[in-house]
């Protein structure tokens, strides 16, 4: 796997740097970096993921099934409904709880996992036959709709730390009709763990909450005993700081992992034992 820039020729500089502007400096050089250094399906050997890929990313068909769920997203950003968030991730300051209020419209607009986003773990879940999938990070419940609407035999058990976030979720899913949707709510280190006996194995896992990159590993650890042969693990904001970065490299040497995909923002883990190492890095946006 090539190495990827570290960012470090942005940030120690003699001159010091506002931290906003710093950060869009270091993420200006990775992307220079991954456009240099990636490439497109035409590079993959592999029959299976290059499957995956044709069928996940390249495909531009239009999904009627979620039309309610995009509709319900353009609610969200209109509206001015304000809730008190409970931060226990990388908002949170040593660790510890933060509870502020937000209007409803802001925090869609800012955590909701993009549409094209969206439509790929739709579209991954459905070619994966995924019929156990775990969801780390429920925010509004968007995402958590297009992972249960793959399929209508599905279970998905989605994590959520903040109790108003829950509540707001818990009301999408009943407006649009899912009913094969559990959401466990509290910190992560209390859900996992049970989220985890309750699907006995899983086919997809989505980790989108805490984005710090020990929390990334510990993560994987507890996942790892339940992956199956056939299990994808997908991690958003792989490039959200340095520490995450990091994280992920490392998530993509251990022995279990056979295929990775970094598509920038977000990494995917295979496990296929069919599968010889391989880690490529693909430009689709």
């Amino acid at each position: 796997m090539q190495e990827e820039a570290s960012g470090r020729c942005f940030t120690s500089t003699r001159f010091p740097l506002n931290s906003r502007y710093s950060e869009k400096l270091r993420l200006t050089g990775l992307l220079v970096d991954f456009l240099l250094h990636s490439s497109t399906r035409y590079n993959i050997h592999s029959p299976y993921l290059y499957s995956l890929i044709d069928q996940v990313i390249c495909d531009q068909n239009r999904i009627p099934e979620i039309a309610p769920v995009e509709l319900l997203r353009r609610q969200c950003l209109r509206s001015d409904e304000v809730i008190l968030k409970t931060d226990y991730g990388a908002g949170a300051v040593a660790q510890e709880k933060q509870t502020y209020p937000v209007k409803l419209s802001a925090l869609a607009g800012k955590s909701l996992t993009k549409p094209s986003k969206a439509r790929r773990l739709f579209r991954l879940a459905r070619f994966l036959r995924a019929g156990r999938i775990l969801e780390i990070g429920t925010s509004l419940g968007i995402t958590t709709a297009y992972l249960a609407l793959s399929d209508r035999n599905v279970n998905v058990v989605t994590l959520e730390g903040c109790p108003e976030l829950s509540r707001k979720a818990k009301e999408h899913f009943l407006q649009l009709g899912l009913h094969n949707v559990e959401l466990l709510t509290g910190p992560f280190s209390e859900t996992l763990v049970p989220a985890l006996h309750r699907l006995g194995k899983v086919d997809l896992v989505y980790i989108d909450g805490h984005h710090r990159g020990n929390a990334m590993l510990d993560y994987f650890d507890q996942c790892l005993p339940f992956t199956t042969n056939e299990t994808v693990i997908v991690f958003d904001d792989i490039r959200f700081s340095l520490d995450m970065e990091k994280a992920w490299k490392t998530v993509c040497q251990r022995q279990e992992v056979r295929a990775s995909f970094d598509f920038f923002n977000a990494g995917w883990v295979l496990f296929r034992k069919e599968l010889s190492r391989q880690h490529f890095r693909l430009r689709y946006f």
